[in-house]
């Protein structure tokens, strides 16, 4: 009865420790598999980024230069609207 018991205890602690590799295993390829979905993600963001941080660039040298175009064609009118920013804005900042 003793050995039958001593058998069974070692039978499921080789089942005990079979199963602890193979969850241990489970959980790498797991691990592993998140990291390169992440690192794909990442990936593909920094490219949609790098793609919108250039289509807002163009945009801006765009009207960067409409306005240079505009100022230059007509300097008084954008002088007299520089001016009446300046003043509404002194306006509400001295409403304070």
């Amino acid at each position: 009865m003793e050995n039958q018991l001593n058998a069974g205890t070692k039978a499921i602690q080789g089942n005990r420790e079979k199963l602890s590799k193979d969850i241990g295993g489970i959980v790498s390829e797991t691990t592993d598999l998140l990291k390169n979905f992440g690192t794909q993600k990442l990936e593909s963001a920094e490219a949609a980024l790098s793609q919108a941080q250039t289509a807002v660039t163009a945009g801006a040298k765009k009207y960067a230069g409409m306005t240079h175009e505009y100022v230059h064609a007509n300097p008084w009118k954008s002088l007299g609207v520089a001016a009446a920013a300046g003043l509404l804005i002194g306006i509400l900042l001295a409403r304070r």
